[in-house]
């Protein structure tokens, strides 16, 4: 991303006429950076309080437009432990990140290696 985008404004001033101003604005990428990365750490402490052995428990996201995908790199040991019986701890950790990066606006998807998301 280079920072600067270009907006269009589209004013009604009258019934007959239309005036089109071109804006430009700094995106803000520094504020949403800061808060994936508060997430990530949010992740990170949520997992590794649920495994024994947190010390194998790594936490990573890539950044698309507008969905951050959170990837959970553990040890197999641990993967048991993360999913919970019927899902229902992971289920609990997607829904706690997911309403946190809805605040910001930000889609948020949490990944754990072996394990895919039933639709």
């Amino acid at each position: 991303m280079s920072g600067v985008m270009e907006i269009k404004v589209i004013r009604r001033r009258s019934a007959e006429t239309r005036a089109t101003e071109t804006a430009t604005a700094t995106a803000l990428t520094t504020p949403v950076c800061a808060e994936r990365e508060q997430c990530r750490l949010l992740l990170n402490t949520m997992i590794q309080g649920l495994v024994d052995y947190p010390e194998t428990i790594s936490v990573a996201y890539s950044v698309g437009e507008r969905t951050t995908v959170f990837k959970v790199e553990c040890d197999r040991r641990c993967l048991g432990q993360i999913i919970g019986a019927k899902g229902k701890n992971i289920s609990g950790v997607r829904a706690v990140i997911a309403a946190t990066m809805a605040r910001k606006g930000i889609r948020a998807i949490v990944e754990i290696p072996y394990y895919c998301i039933e639709t």
